[in-house]
C-alpha cells in the first residue's frame, strides 16, 4: 500500500494547537495538511519488478502483506523425488588393478582346528576409486620435415605447407580446451588457471597466456558458432533476453539468443534493435519470439511473440502493493489459470478456443475502471498495448508462457562477472560469448562439454 508522507515545508500543529481553531481554520488547516502530503510509493524488489535478487543491497524489510512471490508452494515431498537419477559409487567389474590379499590365519576362530591344507574362497571385495597422478602429464610431440637440394641447380627443396601447427612450439587443443573450459564453465581467473595448470599438469602459463589462448578458441569455435545461429534463425521458437557486463569499466551488454537444443551469447556496446538486426539478419520469420517486452523487441520480424508472464505478473505485484486494486489481483490470477491450463493435453482446436477465452476475459477487465495515474492505470495501459502477446504460448504445448530460459542461459554472464570484476575488453567479452554458446549448446544436446571444447578446438565438426 502507499503510505502517505508530510511535506516538510508544511508545519503539524500540536494536540493544544488544534483545540484553539475554530471550525474554520481547522477546515482549512485540513485543506492544507491533504495539498502538502504526498503518497510515497513501497520500494522495488525482485518480488515486484525485473530488479535482480542480487543486486538488491538487503533483504526487503518484512510487510504484512501476504508473501507476493511467484513460486507457489507444491505437493511435493521434501527432499529428491521419485525417479530422480541418483549418483552413487558402484564398484567396476573391471578393475585396473587387483591386489590379493594374503590368507594369514593358520587356526580356526571357532575351534582351533588346522587351515593350512584348506584352498581359500574369494569373500569380499573391496574397491578404491582415485586418481593416479604420475599419468597426468603434458605430452610434447615433434613434427619433423625434410628437404632436398638440387644437384643441378642447388635449390633446397622443402615443402612447409606439409606442416599443421605453427613454427618452433605451440600449445595443443586439449590445453586450450581446458583452459577455455576452466575458465568460461567453472569461471576460474586467469591467475588460478596459471596455479592449476603448473600444480597439476606442471605447465607455466602466464595470464597472458591465457588471454591469447582464450582468443584463439574463440577464432577456432566460429564454425560452430555460425551453425548455432543458423539453427536458431530457422527455429520455431527462440527466446531472446539481455543483461548488462562491464568492459574495462564502461557499460555493455550480453544477448543470449536460446531454445531447448541451441544457445548462442552475443557481446556488444549496445541494448539496442541494431544488434538483434545485426546478428539475425532476416529476423525469425518461423519462430515465436519470447522476451520480457523491453523496446528494443517492439520491431522484431517474427511469426509471433509470446510476452514474459513472469515479468508480468511481478508488474502486477508492485501495482497491487502500491494500490491494492482487487483489479490487478483479478488480473494476475487470470494468468495463472492460463499457465496452469496449458499444462492440460488439449487438441489444437480446444488450444484457439481457450486462447479466445482468455482474450475476452482479459479484455472484460481492461475495460474496468480504475484510477487515474495510477500504477493500475500504467498496468492496464501496458497489458492493453501488449494484449495480443500474452496467451500466444496457448496455442502450442512447446512455446513457453515464461523467458526463464533465456534469463538461465544469460545468468553465467553474472556469474564470471563477480569472480572476474570485469572483461578487459570487448574482444575478451566476444571471446567469453562464443566459447560459452559452444558448452551451453553442448549441455543442452548432453555432451560433454570439454570433450566437446577438444573437439571444436582439433576443427572436428560438433552441431
Amino acid at each position: 500500500m502507499k503510505k502517505n508522507i508530510i511535506k516538510y515545508q508544511f508545519s503539524l500543529k500540536t494536540k493544544e494547537e488544534l483545540e484553539q481553531l475554530t471550525h474554520a481554520e481547522l477546515l482549512k488547516y485540513v485543506k492544507d495538511l491533504q495539498d502538502n502530503s504526498i503518497q510515497e510509493k513501497p520500494p522495488k524488489n525482485s518480488n515486484n519488478s525485473s530488479i535482480s535478487p542480487s543486486s538488491e543491497i538487503a533483504p526487503p524489510k518484512k510487510r504484512n502483506s501476504k508473501n507476493q512471490s511467484l513460486r507457489e508452494k507444491s505437493n511435493k515431498s521434501v527432499g529428491g523425488q521419485v525417479g530422480r537419477e541418483g549418483v552413487t559409487l558402484l564398484q567396476s567389474d573391471t578393475p585396473d588393478e587387483t591386489i590379493e590379499l594374503p590368507y594369514s590365519l593358520s587356526q580356526c576362530k571357532k575351534c582351533n582346528d588346522d587351515l593350512s591344507s584348506i584352498v581359500a574362497t574369494l569373500k569380499e571385495r573391496r574397491q578404491v576409486l582415485d586418481i593416479e597422478l604420475s599419468s597426468i602429464s603434458h605430452k610434447i610431440t615433434e613434427y619433423r620435415s625434410f628437404s632436398k637440394k638440387c644437384f643441378s641447380c642447388g635449390y633446397e627443396n622443402h615443402n612447409a605447407n606439409m606442416f599443421a601447427v605453427t613454427p618452433n612450439i605451440s600449445y595443443g587443443a586439449t590445453i586450450i580446451a581446458m583452459v577455455s573450459y576452466l575458465s568460461v564453465s567453472q569461471y576460474m581467473s586467469n591467475m588460478r588457471v596459471v596455479e592449476l595448470m603448473k600444480n597439476l599438469f606442471n605447465i607455466r602459463l602466464s595470464e597472458g597466456s591465457i588471454t591469447g589462448l582464450l582468443t584463439k578458441a574463440s577464432k577456432l569455435s566460429q564454425v560452430e558458432i555460425d551453425k548455432i545461429g543458423a539453427l536458431l534463425a530457422k527455429a520455431p521458437i527462440v527466446g531472446i533476453d539481455e543483461t548488462g557486463c562491464k568492459v574495462n569499466g564502461a557499460k555493455h551488454w550480453h544477448w543470449t539468443f536460446q531454445n531447448e537444443s541451441n544457445t548462442l551469447i552475443v557481446a556488444d556496446q549496445s541494448r539496442g534493435t541494431s544488434v538483434i538486426n545485426n546478428t539475425f539478419k532476416e529476423g525469425f520469420k518461423n519462430a515465436c519470439v519470447v522476451h520480457d517486452n523491453y523496446s528494443s523487441y517492439s520491431s522484431l520480424e517474427c511469426a509471433s511473440e509470446q510476452l514474459c508472464l513472469a515479468h508480468k505478473m511481478r508488474d502486477l505485484n508492485y501495482a497491487i502493493e502500491c494500490d491494492e486494486t482487487k483489479l490487478m489481483k483479478e488480473i494476475k490470477q487470470v494468468f495463472k489459470e492460463a499457465m496452469k491450463d496449458d499444462k492440460e493435453s488439449l487438441t489444437s482446436i480446444q488450444r484457439v478456443s481457450l486462447k479466445e477465452q482468455y482474450d475476452a476475459t482479459l479484455q472484460h477487465l481492461l475495460s474496468m475502471p480504475y484510477h487515474e495515474k495510477s500504477e493500475t492505470h500504467k498496468q492496464i495501459k501496458s497489458l492493453t498495448k501488449s494484449k495480443d502477446k500474452l496467451f500466444t504460448f496457448l496455442l502450442d504445448e512447446s512455446i513457453p508462457a515464461d523467458n526463464n530460459g533465456s534469463e538461465r542461459a544469460i545468468r553465467n554472464v553474472k556469474v564470471k562477472q563477480k569472480v572476474s570484476g570485469q572483461f578487459k575488453s570487448l574482444d575478451g567479452a566476444k571471446n567469453y560469448a562464443n566459447l560459452r554458446s559452444i558448452i551451453d549448446t553442448s549441455r543442452k544436446r548432453g555432451l560433454n562439454e570439454f570433450e566437446s571444447l577438444v573437439s571444436v578446438m582439433r576443427g572436428n565438426s560438433l552441431f
